[in-house]
């Protein structure tokens, strides 16, 4: 069964996202088989507009156009009837690559310099529609990506067991999606406007083979126009492998996809005398089905007739004598209930599979008829115009009426091994549509609704309330084992330890392909490196590996950024590989995490802070000390291929990686244009240098004294070398030290700053006094006289 997420929505306004979705529907029983964007790839394509549209002199049909894409304006060459001037247009600029496979190229059509191309729907992979180009609103904008102006969905196809026909229509997914997250059912409200002579006056139905159809319904519907139907529908239809062939056709079509019920339309001026009779068929007639094809019939067959002939094989296919064209002016709507057994002996026997038959063959809802065809009705009327006739015509001789199941709550308990709310058990059977009546402690009365056949027992309601209510939920009652585990080495467990440090700072780990375009691999090469190419890639865009994390760990923030997602913190494990000039392949494994957005959360003022040099640091240093690692030093980058600057980090002589922020050339060939803060760290480095003898101090027994020192340094001082100077001019007495403050501005002189630093002092054996403390502080201050050129703020 195929859906798409904004069509069920239109039924349940879920709160659920589509991927929420496709993980919650198998914990009620609908193994999702796919769950898929309708998107085509259309990152390429931008929003243009049409400056300049004038004919070429040496073509009959072609024009030269002029396209503002924001960046650059293109000279365009179209053919397309529809294009004119102030137009916004969707453009495909040279080297694009289009859904079908098409690559656009810059050439000459008839002497004009054509730079792209102006898109119709059929070449942006949107629909079948190739006769112009296609026009955008007045809501798009220029240079924006073409992808952001259209409105996202998903396409699930979802597998039905055979004993649920209800979930062969959205509705019936919707119903059960109301259920786990508690939306309503919404149904389209149905307001016919009825203007025609009343139905009885117009046809007569006669059902001679009750056990064949016990229900049939019709509507009629006169001077309509048949025609191609509205877009929208069509789209639906063809997302969900219908094929859309006129507004009528689609009308039947698409609510049976919404209901579960098949309908068929008749050409009402092709019946005759006037009636519909459903009968056997006589042994050995013949009968030409739409199809063109011409079959042989047993009296086991069930018919759907005229006065004079049959028109239709129940539940298979209609008649080519009876068919709709376009010039069709009256329609009878057929919505029926036929023997499930009865279709599925005839299809099979004639070979004749179909999405209605399918459906007939499981059972149809005999009590959704009137919904159904007045559903059909409305659409009609609303898509073909015409004038409804007043009423239904219908037979419905034996009433087909709910199973009455008696309930036991102590039934449910002892079945399911854990006790349900009564509450809950009442709500989960009237979310199912089951009418509870004349409960009591002992028993309650559930009649099921017809569109269930599968619940005819006790039991199936019980197996009904332990799916909606979560099988998680009872508890689960374990033989007593024992469980040995086996050794971890150290690599895997500094690995969970770096996962959790990372997550506990609130990155997400990302797992990538290491596949990426030549193109962005030269971006991140190191000095004298060069690209490993596949021998066979898959495309161009996946035809080397990545000579660094980071570069394709961008892609995942580009992706984020795209969808709205502003804050985005990833970090991913996985190798880097290159070929230095004369040596072997390179290898070597990295951990790479990239930080944008903003750095904390919102405060008491809604405002917040942006992500910047200074966290990253920080991330660093908590991972060192989660991790036990020596201590870390940051040294200021000289030149880096990806980086604007940062730090090159070490420990002691040992280079482990570096840090910083990313170069706005890089990311804009990502389409990102915010500020990307990242850090690269040999992970086998990171984990040999884990202390894994952790040791313990005692609490200190002896207060602390704390000072502060405000100095006045040269605007490009780094933090890191004063930090330097302060510890080589302290002892073991100096516990921590902290920048607390920095300040540029008014009174501060041009070209210095201001920076403030907290300094903490203690003795493990004694008690400080003040000139010790004053003594270290006049030593630190002369150090940074010396070294820094710094001076006492006053």
């Amino acid at each position: 069964m195929k859906f798409t997420y904004n069509w069920l929505r239109e039924f349940v306004d879920t709160p659920l996202t589509a991927e929420a979705l496709a993980e919650r529907l198998p914990m009620i029983g609908f193994e999702v088989e796919s769950c898929q964007s309708l998107l085509p790839d259309l990152k390429a394509i931008v929003v243009g507009k049409v400056l300049v549209c004038e004919n070429i002199p040496a073509s009959d049909h072609l024009k030269r156009c002029e396209v503002n894409i924001g960046s650059t304006t293109l000279n365009v060459v179209c053919g397309a009837p529809n294009v004119a001037v102030d137009q916004l247009v969707a453009v495909a600029p040279a080297g694009t690559r289009l859904p079908s496979g098409l690559a656009i190229e810059a050439r000459k059509i008839f002497g004009v310099q054509s730079q792209g191309m102006i898109c119709s729907e059929m070449e942006l992979g949107l629909s079948d529609e190739h006769e112009g180009i296609l026009v955008l609103n007045g809501q798009a904008r220029v240079g924006q990506h073409f992808v952001d102006t259209l409105e996202q969905d998903w396409l699930f196809d979802i597998a039905v067991t055979p004993n649920r026909p209800d979930a062969l229509g959205i509705i019936g997914i919707a119903r059960e999606v109301g259920l786990i997250t508690g939306a309503p059912l919404q149904l389209p409200k149905i307001k016919l406007r009825e203007t025609g002579a009343p139905i009885e006056q117009l046809i007569t139905i006669q059902i001679k083979d009750a056990e064949g159809c016990p229900r049939y319904a019709a509507r009629i519907v006169k001077n309509i126009a048949v025609k191609p139907s509205p877009k929208w529908m069509r789209q639906r239809l063809n997302a969900v492998g219908v094929r859309a062939i006129s507004n009528i056709v689609d009308v039947t079509n698409y609510v049976m996809m919404e209901t579960g019920q098949p309908q068929h339309a008749f050409d009402y001026d092709l019946l005759e005398k006037g009636k519909i009779i459903v009968q056997r068929a006589r042994a050995g007639e013949k009968f030409q089905t739409l199809d063109g094809q011409e079959h042989d019939l047993l009296a086991e067959d069930v018919m759907i007739c005229d006065g004079h002939r049959n028109v239709a094989l129940a539940g298979v296919m209609g008649g080519l004598n009876s068919e709709v064209s376009d010039a069709t002016k009256n329609i009878l709507i057929e919505c029926a209930h036929f023997n499930p057994l009865a279709v599925r002996r005839t299809a099979k026997r004639l070979g004749m599979t179909s999405e209605a038959g399918r459906r007939f063959e499981r059972g149809t809802d005999p009590n959704g008829i009137p919904f159904a065809v007045n559903r059909a009705a409305q659409l009609m009327q609303e898509t073909a115009g015409g004038e409804i006739a007043r009423g239904i015509a219908e037979v419905y001789p034996a009433p087909i009426k709910p199973a009455k199941i008696t309930l036991r709550p102590k039934r449910v308990t002892h079945v399911l091994g854990g006790k349900v709310p009564s509450g809950r058990m009442e709500k989960i059977l009237t979310g199912l549509e089951c009418n509870v009546s004349k409960k009591s402690a002992a028993s309650w009365q559930v009649a099921a609704p017809t569109f269930r056949p599968d619940l005819t027992r006790e039991i199936d309601l019980i197996e009904e309330i332990a799916r909606i209510y979560g099988y998680d939920k009872f508890p689960e009652k374990l033989h007593s084992q024992v469980f040995v585990g086996g050794e971890r080495n150290r690599e895997e467990e500094a690995l969970e330890k770096l996962r959790r440090a990372l997550t506990g700072l609130g990155f997400d780990e990302a797992i990538t392909i290491d596949l990426i375009s030549p193109k962005l691999a030269g971006l991140f090469l190191p000095e004298g490196g060069a690209v490993l190419p596949l021998i066979n890639p898959l495309n161009e865009e996946l035809s080397v590996l990545r000579p660094a994390v980071a570069a394709t760990l961008l892609h995942s923030l580009a992706y984020n950024l795209n969808r709205k997602n502003r804050d985005v913190w990833l970090y991913e494990t996985g190798a880097a590989f290159w070929k230095e000039t004369g040596k072997e392949i390179c290898e070597e494994q990295r951990l790479a995490a990239i930080a944008v957005g903003a750095a904390e959360n919102p405060n008491w003022l809604g405002k917040t802070r942006g992500y910047a040099l200074p966290d990253l640091r920080g991330a660093l240093e908590v991972l060192e000390r989660v991790l036990l690692l020596p201590k870390l030093v940051f040294k200021p980058l000289t030149t880096h291929a990806y980086l604007e600057h940062g730090w090159e980090i070490f420990i002691g002589a040992n280079r482990l990686g570096f840090a910083g922020k990313l170069r706005a050339e890089v990311l804009k060939e990502y389409d990102v244009e915010t500020d990307v803060f990242l850090f690269e760290l040999k992970l086998q480095e990171v984990i040999a240098s884990i202390d894994w003898q952790r040791t313990f101090q005692s609490i200190p027994k002896y207060p602390p004294v704390e000072r502060d020192l405000a100095i006045i340094v040269d605007h490009d001082v780094p933090a890191e070398k004063i930090y330097a100077v302060i510890e080589s001019a302290s002892d073991h007495l100096l516990e921590r030290l902290e920048l607390f403050d920095l300040y540029t501005g008014k009174p501060i002189p041009a070209g210095k700053k201001s920076m403030a630093f907290a300094l903490t002092f203690r003795a493990d054996d004694r008690t400080l006094r003040d000139e010790e403390v004053e003594l270290r502080q006049k030593n630190i201050l002369d150090a940074l006289g010396r070294e820094c050129g710094a001076v006492l703020r006053t």
